[in-house]
């Protein structure tokens, strides 16, 4: 869905999560920001969350996982496997895990 080229820098594991929601957001023919407001975020946070450029928290890929009527599961089956383990060691648990430490 997305080249390379047009991703350098976005994390893979955010970017992997973020075509699956979109997949699923366009399964229910939602707009990006009926979306957001079904989750209670901005426009612009959950285009974001789409392109894969931000990492986002677990409480928030439950939230659009309700929205979307899907399981959480489903967003998240095999990610790492999609993905690759060069990638996911290349970004670290830093990156993967950087909302926590936003609060």
């Amino acid at each position: 869905m997305y080249s390379n080229a047009s991703t350098a820098g976005v994390k893979p594991v955010a970017l992997e999560l973020g075509q699956r929601i979109r997949k699923a957001r366009l399964q229910k023919d939602l707009t990006i920001q009926a979306l957001a407001d079904l989750v209670g975020i901005e426009y612009t946070q959950m285009s974001r969350i789409e392109l894969g450029k931000i990492n986002t928290s677990v409480l928030q890929v439950c939230k659009i996982s309700r929205a979307l009527e899907v399981c959480m599961s489903t967003l998240l089956k095999d990610l790492e496997l999609n993905v690759g383990k060069k990638e996911i060691d290349e970004c670290g648990p830093e990156m993967l895990f950087s909302d926590l430490s936003n609060g």
